[in-house]
């Protein structure tokens, strides 16, 4: 009763606010609330004996947007809170989700982007974004991107970028050996042949350090990219090149693979939107002992407007990562294997008013571990996952 009570004196703040502000027209901020209820069928992730639980999730989503002469500042602060009728010890998780974009144009040739994320979660999922959290444990994540772009000439553009990534967890058991820093700097040439083709060449430095046992590794990744404009309803891009990765631990020694990826965007309707793609490079990893892994990932999204008022989304993933017991910083512990894993999801809209959306969704996970002990047990559990949300989502 006290969650209900909370919930519903913080939305009660937020009509307040949309009163107070109805008259002023165009502002530079926007509240968003989503509040859903979820059926999760195995929150702790476990190959069988599986435990489910309900679970209420309170969102607000904060945005400002303001422009200068030359200058386009963005900020988005997305607290969320969830509650579990059925998960012990603790019941209530507290995350926060931060962006920062500030976009300047020096001059008509010179101009400077930052995006700035932060993530601070409790018991993450398997994968946040194209970082892999799979630890139960709470965590902070952060990344850091710059851009500098100088346009020579109408057609050809030269951007001088860099990276830095952190990732700590609470636990000191578990960031022992998951914490990591990740540096990247590159160079990327764009030239536009074509009103509808644009070729590019890059040159790109990574270096990732870890704690504990030195898993760590330099990459050197040479390579170019196509992006082709077939017609106003499809889109496509190209890349691809080779990566060297030097490891930090002489006994692992160097690796050399190709790296690509390819995307295309359809549009066969105003009301139709489909996307997918495909990739595979060297990547880090948060399977220790191992100090990389050769990741392959396939996905593809499908979005359709039925009416003006509902709406069809439909999206799903494959990854497969590639395990060599070669790349290891600890002998005798583990074999060579593939780890696979498979999300899909859904999700049905309704706009009841120009404020007002009702939502309901469904995810669906699937991770198979398919590396093995030295003594042939499995390394990590496998384990499928459903979680089923009806919700409100409101604008003000």
């Amino acid at each position: 009763m006290k969650l209900i009570k909370w919930v519903c004196v913080f939305l009660v703040a937020l009509m307040s606010v949309q009163a107070v502000h109805a008259a002023e027209g165009a502002r530079p901020y926007q509240i968003l609330n989503r509040l859903r209820v979820e059926y999760d069928d195995n929150i702790y992730q476990e190959t069988s004996d599986k435990n489910s639980s309900w679970k209420i999730i309170e969102e607000v989503e904060l945005r400002v947007n303001f422009s200068l002469d030359n200058t386009f500042v963005s900020l988005r602060y997305r607290p969320s809170y969830v509650y579990w009728f059925s998960r012990d010890p603790d019941k209530s998780d507290l995350n926060h989700d931060v962006d920062l974009i500030i976009n300047h144009q020096f001059t008509p040739r010179l101009s400077l982007s930052l995006v700035e994320t932060l993530r601070r979660g409790e018991l993450p999922e398997l994968i946040d974004g194209n970082v892999t959290v799979r630890e139960r444990d709470d965590f902070w994540y952060n990344t850091l991107n710059a851009t500098l772009g100088y346009r020579f000439r109408p057609q050809t553009r030269l951007e001088v970028a860099g990276r830095y990534v952190l990732l700590r967890y609470d636990d000191d058991i578990v960031s022992s050996t998951e914490d990591f820093d990740l540096y990247v700097a590159g160079l990327t040439l764009r030239h536009q042949l074509v009103p509808e083709t644009t070729i590019l060449g890059e040159l790109r430095a990574e270096q990732v350090e870890y704690e504990g046992p030195d898993r760590g590794s330099k990459s050197l990744f040479l390579g170019g990219g196509l992006e082709q404009m077939f017609s106003p309803n499809l889109v496509g891009s190209a890349r691809g090149g080779y990566q060297q990765k030097d490891f930090s631990d002489s006994e692992i020694g160097s690796e050399s693979v190709p790296y690509g990826d390819v995307a295309l965007t359809f549009l066969p309707s105003p009301a139709t939107r489909i996307t997918a793609g495909a990739g595979f490079s060297m990547f880090e990893t948060d399977m220790y002992p191992f100090a990389s892994q050769d990741r392959t990932q396939i996905f593809g999204s499908f979005a359709y407007d039925i009416t003006a008022r509902l709406a069809f989304y439909l999206s799903a993933a494959y990854t497969m990562s590639d395990y060599d017991a070669g790349q290891v910083v600890e002998k005798d512990v583990v074999k060579s294997g593939e780890d696979t894993y498979v999300q899909m999801s859904t999700r049905v809209t309704y706009k009841v008013n120009r404020s007002n959306w009702i939502e309901a969704g469904w995810q669906y996970t699937d991770y198979e571990s398919g590396v093995r002990t030295v003594a042939g047990d499995q390394y990590r559990a496998s384990f499928q996952r459903n979680r089923v949300d009806v919700g409100w989502k409101t604008q003000f």
